[in-house]
């Protein structure tokens, strides 16, 4: 009786080996789509984030110049007692306004930037460790593989080997 059950618990490991390569295989496969979906949104993100920088920093250049121009005017009485004459001040202080409005959209700019470069890290992140899980997947299912083809052949071998007892055990049992 105890070898028909040792034979029994090989073909059971057999059989569980099987469907967890199954399994894994299952999961492998899902798991390589996502990863490859994961790297196209990862590059789409670099791309975009370049795009802000690059508006970004347009955007300080454009800031710099107005600030520039502004200050120059400023400087030059003539223009500053214009203004004040013909348009009682307004020229420079829609100018002061525009500039408030640029600092605060540069300012927004740089944590758009800032923040998508984080999740642009966290992305990064999450896809390196999809891909250790994949590795770790991939390293399990040739264990199972391996210890399918084990038990399958321990299973051959011992039924083989003990078929005279077997058989005998199966007599008295279904007798």
């Amino acid at each position: 009786m105890g070898k028909l059950l040792t034979l029994l618990f090989t073909i059971l490991l057999t059989v569980a080996s099987v469907a967890g390569y199954l399994f894994l295989d299952g999961k492998i496969n899902a798991g390589k789509m996502l990863i490859a979906d994961g790297q196209q949104q990862l590059d789409k993100g670099q791309i975009k984030l370049e795009e802000g920088k690059a508006k970004l920093e347009a955007g300080k250049q454009e800031l710099s110049e107005g600030k520039q121009e502004y200050a120059q005017a400023e400087d030059n009485v003539f223009l500053v007692l214009g203004d004040f004459l013909f348009k009682g001040g307004r020229s420079f202080k829609e100018a002061r306004e525009q500039i408030a409005a640029g600092d605060k959209q540069v300012a927004q700019g740089e944590s758009k930037v800032d923040a998508g470069e984080k999740r642009l890290d966290a992305g990064e992140l999450k896809l390196q460790s999809g891909v250790e899980q994949l590795g770790f997947a991939r390293g399990l299912r040739a264990v199972c593989t391996i210890s399918a083809f084990i038990f399958a052949a321990l299973s051959l071998v011992l039924g083989f080997w003990w078929r005279r007892s077997l058989a005998k055990t199966l007599r008295h049992i279904f007798a």
